[in-house]
């Protein structure tokens, strides 16, 4: 009788981070024997890594269920990511309970720090042998299919507590992996073949920083970033060439790291989250730094690295926002033009400080206009392809 491997699919929504998880749990499934199946619902486990970001992305996901649950025969189904991570851990949104009743769909759920219980939890439900769990075996990632960039997290979670924003509730408190953990996982990366690798984290500014030491430093400082020091020295692996990473806070961008991603393997492309264009409604979002911080910091950019592209985040129509400080991030569009622009309508995540402290009062009707009228700026004003 001819072996017939077991087979699974990751379906990934949000940011690189998840992607980064997607891919170590690739790794662990496929040191466990499974083959990728190119269809979920044809696979013997599917795991669907969320984002909770906004609620559009865990919406995606209820719809997901909906089709998972008309099925006869569905795969043995895991949910992984923020939507987890929000209802377990010490910062929790709200209820685990609630969660479960939403996704009766769901066979188990893991939060991004769970991803070492997965052969147990498959051991569990008869999905390996007794083999697989028993042994250990290493941190395994797997080549994403363009085979493209490998993705690394040098952090996890965030201590930001920006009031819109449920990442430091669904992926807890910042914690920074070693140095020297990151660059064996880099080493290894290109050993399997990739030249492009991204350092991610919620804000890998602060990576390897003390709590004091992270809310002391602001940009422009002379202050030395431990995180600068870890770009040199991934810049010099053998078999690198190309270095990128993502995210980073406008804050805390130190004359360090501007200096730093001068290197000649560091990728033009910076995303930097904005959020508003007006200092009051940034001080209600709890965002450290101003306007006017926001656009030195980009032009001391330019000057060190003429050929850098700036991308940014954007949320339109956040409690309290009038029409006259919307047009704040209409001007601020209009003087620098960004390569990239995520423009998201402000949605209540359920748990947050602006929920508990801010009545949405900006209708849909008024979020929509806004959100395509930024839309229209960018467009006029994002600079043209060569």
């Amino acid at each position: 009788m001819e072996y017939k491997p077991k087979t699974y699919n990751i379906l990934t929504y949000g940011c690189q981070a998840n992607m980064a998880d997607s891919s170590t749990m690739a790794g662990v499934l496929e040191a466990l024997g499974f083959e990728k199946s190119p269809d979920y619902l044809k696979s013997d486990v599917f795991i669907v890594n969320t984002c909770s970001v906004r609620q559009k992305s865990e919406d995606k996901v209820y719809g997901l269920g909906k089709q998972l649950k008309r099925m006869k025969n569905r795969p043995f189904t895991i949910m992984a990511g923020c939507m987890v991570g929000s209802v377990t851990g010490e910062r929790q949104r709200y209820e685990f309970e609630e969660l479960k009743a939403r996704t009766p769909w769901v066979n188990e759920y893991i939060n991004p720090s769970q991803i070492p219980d997965i052969p147990q939890i498959l051991k569990t439900n008869d999905l390996i042998g007794e083999w697989a769990s028993d042994n250990a075996f290493p941190r395994v990632d797997s080549p994403d299919e363009n085979n493209k960039i490998g993705y690394v997290n040098i952090s996890f979670g965030c201590d930001n507590f920006c009031r819109f924003c449920v990442v430091p509730y669904a992926r807890g408190k910042e914690i920074s992996r070693s140095e020297e953990e990151i660059l064996k996982e880099v080493s290894h990366l290109i050993m399997r073949g990739f030249k492009h690798i991204m350092l991610c984290g919620q804000n890998v500014n602060s990576w390897g920083l003390t709590w004091d030491e992270k809310f002391a430093i602001r940009a422009g400082s002379d202050d030395k970033l431990p995180f600068a020091d870890l770009l040199r020295k991934v810049h010099e692996v053998e078999g690198l060439e190309k270095l990128s990473f993502i995210s980073s806070n406008p804050f805390d961008f130190t004359t360090d790291l501007i200096e730093t991603i001068q290197l000649p393997k560091i990728d033009n492309f910076l995303h930097i989250a904005v959020q508003s264009g007006n200092n009051d409604v940034l001080k209600r979002m709890n965002r450290r730094h101003t306007i006017e911080e926001f656009t030195s910091l980009l032009h001391q950019i330019k000057k060190a690295k003429p050929a850098v592209e700036f991308g940014t985040d954007i949320i339109v129509g956040f409690p309290g926002e009038t029409r006259e400080q919307f047009m704040d991030t209409v001007k601020l569009f209009q003087t620098i033009p960004f390569n990239v622009a995520f423009i998201s309508m402000y949605s209540v995540r359920k748990g947050t400080p602006a929920e508990k402290l801010y009545e949405d009062d900006v209708s849909l009707e008024e979020k929509k206009w806004r959100h395509a009228e930024l839309m229209r700026v960018w467009r006029e004003c994002k600079p043209k392809l060569k």
